[in-house]
């Protein structure tokens, strides 16, 4: 008899398991359910009968019931609400109490390995930094942890690392497989060949509690990338209104757009931007941009497109591991509105050099076989490999010429022999890096990067390169996806004008140089493009907390929520660093905390040729 008991139990535990809430889900309770607790003495029969009717479900604490002499059960009633549910036992004079089946949830610590460095989502005094000075994100994620589905961030930045382990999975994907726009190659792969995005975009929505690397402020969210500044991080205000264009196009196709992300500034003031980001906040779309990295007050020198006096521009300052404004961040009583965490942030990375074993590389030891030279120049002159250093160590290199200065008037090449062929690598992000010292007359002497997709039957410049100070660096782009053929390849192109100068330039250096795939990794970088994709992720979990604000109201929560500091009172608009669980309305007790980002490294401004008539924007 006390085995069937036992059994009966079981398949009543069973038969009431509830679906469990999807990850984000802020749902309160169990819906259909309540916990009754009966008046001791309360006949059995009653109960008894609800129990054998068809489709209801009782399950009894056993030994509870026992314990308190009384009986505690779980009554699942079909076609009833909680609500209903509630009303009905209230009324029953058997009923001492009933409540909803209320969900609970363990305060959120992701299982992410490298969860415990990211002190700006979590910080315990990790690396010598203040306990609680984060953005409180484990209190928040107990609330929500992840966007509803369909909400979407917008990283307009360098591109993401499509194939990153930790962004894949959360990465927009429309109906032909594009994760979103390149506007510096006009196509629709907006693969990072920078890193800068890649980044900005872990910290909005790494994939959360999935036993790898780091954790986003949102663990589920849609990315959707625009890529608007080029592999140097570098792009102009014509990319900028193509982003925006973009965009409010995807908007008016139904995108759930909630946000982007604005990593980047600089030149002056648009009224064309500015008017395209209005547009923007007219079809609910908020713009969170980094206040800037000079230092300055935004409210004497303001910094574009953070000082945009819009209703649904966020301005964002950073702070460091202690609660202080950073040294770098440039801050604004009236014109910058909070600050967030902007110091040695962990996030995720992508890069590429150049090494034996890629598709192509050559470092130049072996000599000339897979290159062929020739010039329209007269006389002519060829490239030749020399002997030169590298990072101090000896090492071959391709040279303009035999001399150590160039000439004027003449334009040479330095191609890749044969076809590389890249259709079975389609689809993986592919680079090209090579390293270059240049020496060259600014504005004047060109050292030009081409790519064909034909054999070299026809070209198209990707980059052009003048000055560079005599100096060594390294240069990666992205192979955009109409060069991946069999018939891939790339050329050097070298043209001075006729111009007689009086300092003498050393010309062109070229290093190792290769094709191959990028490699994802995690980095730490500083800056207000680091501070400003916390709020970005806050902005998505406080829409999906509070599906029904609109986006003032989404701005007004984060704005309003902010912990007072005092390193940051009289700096910024609120006189507060951004508090993701009272943005989505949780109760903080005194002295609370929690968040967490780290590491080393700053935010690197590429060399970018100027664009007449167009400023340069740079990322932050």
């Amino acid at each position: 008899m006390k085995r069937r008991v036992i059994l009966m139990l079981t398949l009543l535990c069973l038969a009431l398991s509830a679906p469990f809430p999807a990850p984000g889900d802020d749902s309160k309770w169990v819906e259909g359910e309540v916990i009754v607790t009966w008046r001791k003495g309360a006949p059995a029969g009653p109960i008894r009968s609800m129990a054998a009717k068809a489709g209801v479900t009782v399950k009894n604490f056993a030994f509870l019931s026992m314990e308190q002499e009384k009986s505690v059960s779980v009554v699942k009633i079909p076609g009833k609400t909680t609500e209903e549910l509630m009303r009905d036992f209230s009324s029953d004079p058997d009923v001492e109490s009933v409540s909803p089946n209320y969900i609970i949830r363990a305060l959120a610590i992701p299982d992410d390995p490298l969860f415990p460095q990211q002190w700006g989502l979590h910080n315990t005094g990790q690396n010598g930094g203040k306990r609680g000075a984060d953005i409180n994100a484990p209190a928040a994620w107990s609330i929500r942890n992840s966007a509803l589905p369909g909400k979407v961030a917008v990283i307009a930045d360098t591109g993401i690392a499509k194939n990153h382990g930790d962004l894949k999975a959360n990465l927009w994907t429309d109906s032909r497989g594009s994760h979103g726009r390149d506007c510096i190659n006009n196509d629709d792969d907006p693969e990072d060949d920078n890193g800068h995005g890649t980044h900005v975009a872990g910290i909005i929505g790494a994939a959360g509690n999935n036993g790898l690397g780091v954790t986003g402020v949102a663990w589920n969210v849609k990315l959707m990338a625009v890529k608007m500044l080029d592999s140097e991080g570098s792009g102009t205000t014509e990319n900028e209104l193509d982003a925006y264009n973009w965009i409010l196009a995807k908007k008016q196709e139904g995108v759930d757009i909630v946000a982007v992300n604005a990593s980047f500034g600089g030149g002056g003031a648009s009224p064309a931007v500015r008017d395209a980001i209005n547009s923007l906040g007219n079809r609910g779309i908020l713009l969170i941009a980094a206040a800037g990295n000079e230092g300055s007050d935004n409210d004497l020198t303001p910094s574009y497109p953070a000082s945009y006096a819009l209703p649904n521009v966020i301005s964002v300052a950073a702070t460091d591991k202690n609660d202080n404004l950073d040294s770098y961040s440039n801050y604004g009583k009236t014109s910058v509105h909070l600050a967030a965490p902007g110091s040695s942030v962990l996030s995720a990375w992508t890069s590429f050099s150049p090494s034996a074993g890629d598709i192509f590389f050559d470092d130049m030891e072996s000599g000339q076989g897979k290159w062929v030279t020739r010039a329209d120049s007269s006389p002519e002159i060829h490239w030749q490999i020399v002997n030169s250093t590298r990072g101090g160590k000896p090492t071959k290199v391709w040279t303009d010429g035999p001399d150590q200065h160039y000439p004027a008037n003449q334009k040479t090449y330095l191609e890749v022999k044969d076809d590389i062929n890249l259709v079975p690598h389609r689809g993986k992000p592919l680079m090209f890096g090579t390293y270059l010292r240049l020496d060259l007359e600014s504005g004047y002497d060109f050292l030009t990067l081409q790519f064909s997709a034909d054999g070299g039957a026809s070209w198209e410049t990707i980059r052009k390169f003048t000055g560079g100070g005599d100096k060594w660096s390294f240069f990666c782009t992205s192979i955009p996806a109409k060069f991946q053929t069999a018939g891939f390849r790339f050329r050097f192109v070298f043209e001075t004008d006729g111009s007689d100068f009086i300092f003498r330039y050393a010309g062109v250096q070229i290093d190792d140089t290769g094709v191959g795939e990028a490699v994802s990794g995690y980095a730490s970088l500083s800056g207000t493009s680091m501070a400003a994709p916390f709020v970005t992720g806050a902005a998505l979990l406080a829409a999906s907390r509070f599906p029904s604000d609109s986006p003032a109201h989404t701005r007004s929560r984060i704005l309003d929520s902010a912990d007072p500091l005092a390193s940051l009172n009289g700096k910024v608009v609120t006189g507060g660093r951004l508090n993701l669980a009272a943005a989505l309305g949780a109760r903080e007790e005194k002295g609370g905390g929690g968040g967490g980002c780290s590491a080393a490294g700053t935010d690197i401004w590429g060399i970018a040729l100027a664009v007449p008539l167009l400023f340069i924007i740079r990322k932050r």
